[in-house]
């Protein structure tokens, strides 16, 4: 969310000034009640639209979605011309999927303040969510040049630099995520080549780390004399197996170390040619834990097929979770998927079930045993999440399902993709329409299997 509000509250009164300065103050503490109520108090003096603004703000971090929007609407009544309010609601209707009224909102606050950086961003923002990747990198440029110091504006023009192919550019700027996400300094410095005992620290999703492995052991090509991955205990064994370096836990003392990367600098070091990358398959699935599976799952008598139709629901995070609502099918349209194949069908969908096939749910534990089932598959078909990389990466053949806003790590957004030599891709050619994927999928499925 990009707040924002000025610090210019109009009054003849200095109580409500000294009320409001003490509400940004709560807001800027996370102290979002207290924020919300001393609004209150100033807006019972001064019926201010910053003010309500504000409150709405605070309305929002504490997860009151509907109170938030009538106190926009609020702001609005009061100055149906107030830039920050018009952002704001623009900026909670798009994380809610409203994105005509979010762009009527943003286009007119632009129109009445062309230089609000925030604005302009939010716009950038609408539009690279929309599958508009031209144009939110238009507006992407602008608002960076309006607040080239915002670390939030940077982060989004490095998505839209690489949205549009320029990996190099938008990888540099892709730094700035540091900033924003509030990643942990390290006292280590940052690896550039040469002799050194190098841990390289997870930092984003457990996909993402799946992804950027393949480039691990090119930092002992460029002369380090060690290489660790610090990364979550569910990758342990599936790296591991894979031979791609030392494994610690993030618990770990890293004080052994001399020199520090996050996980995904080594995209920039190594990734800025995106549409370049060796594809070829780099992860090894665990011997004893395939033929575990081989013997789970019995003789094979009809062809394999797994489905993971939805990622993680993550209702603790509005965004993360708007964005699985985007990627994931529905019940029904996973069963029509499934529908009519004369095929032995296996859920890989961890918190949702299918309604035919094998299901094993808990069973799996963590990646080195999803690695150990799904070798055991004819084919994989899967929605963007971090079974994609899994599978990808071990060369089974699959196939992805996208959003119409599909992710910037997909480009160029073809049938092939740079990153998994063996996944065939497949996109919504608008927004929700996962029909069409599901029938273009099901003609695959045909193609490659019962051919």
């Amino acid at each position: 969310m990009s707040v924002v509000f000025t610090e210019d509250l109009m009054s003849n009164s200095a109580d409500p000034d000294k009320l409001f300065s003490e509400a940004k103050a709560s807001f800027d503490a996370g102290e979002y009640k207290r924020c919300a109520e001393t609004c209150h108090k100033v807006l019972e003096m001064v019926p201010h639209p910053l003010v309500a603004n504000l409150m709405a703000l605070s309305f929002l971090r504490l997860g009151k979605r509907d109170y938030a929007e009538r106190m926009f609407a609020a702001a609005l009544e009061l100055d149906g011309r107030c830039v920050p309010a018009m952002a704001n609601l623009a900026n909670m209707y798009r994380e809610d999927m409203r994105d005509f009224q979010a762009s009527d909102l943003l286009r007119g606050a632009v129109e009445i303040d062309p230089r609000n950086s925030q604005a302009v961003h939010n716009l950038a923002v609408l539009c690279l969510e929309t599958g508009r990747h031209e144009e939110g990198l238009d507006w992407a440029r602008r608002a960076y040049e309006l607040a080239p110091d915002n670390g939030a504006i940077e982060h989004s023009l490095a998505l839209a630099l690489m949205h549009s192919g320029d990996f190099k550019s938008g990888l540099r700027h892709y730094r700035s995520r540091k900033d924003v996400f509030l990643r942990e300094s390290s006292v280590l410095p940052a690896y550039e080549g040469g002799k050194g005992r190098v841990v390289v620290r997870h930092e984003q999703g457990l996909g993402d780390t799946i992804m950027v492995s393949r480039w691990l052991p090119k930092l002992l090509e460029m002369g380090a004399e060690e290489v660790a991955i610090s990364a979550p205990k569910p990758l342990h064994g599936l790296l591991r197996s894979s031979g791609l370096c030392e494994i610690v836990d993030t618990s770990s003392d890293l004080s052994r170390f001399t020199h520090h990367l996050w996980s995904m600098d080594l995209m920039e070091m190594f990734g800025s040619e995106w549409t370049e990358i060796d594809n070829l398959p780099y992860l090894t699935a665990d011997p004893p834990i395939v033929q575990k599976w081989a013997k789970v799952l019995g003789p094979k008598k009809k062809p394999r097929i797994g489905l993971c139709w939805a990622g993680s629901s993550r209702p603790e995070n509005h965004t993360a979770y708007m964005i699985d609502k985007r990627r994931s099918l529905s019940v029904s349209e996973a069963n029509s998927l499934m529908d009519g194949f004369d095929a032995e069908w296996v859920n890989l969908t961890r918190e949702l079930g299918a309604a035919m096939g094998s299901d094993f749910g808990c069973q799996v534990e963590d990646f080195a045993d999803m690695a150990g089932l799904v070798s055991n598959l004819d084919l994989v078909v899967t929605v963007d999440t971090a079974l994609a990389h899994l599978v990808g990466g071990l060369g089974i053949p699959s196939m992805c399902l996208h959003r119409y806003d599909t992710c910037w790590r997909w480009y160029p957004y073809g049938d092939e993709n740079s990153l998994y030599e063996n996944m065939r891709h497949f996109y919504q050619p608008k927004p929700f329409d996962w029909r069409s994927v599901i029938d273009e999928v099901r003609d695959e499925i045909r193609r490659n299997l019962y051919n």
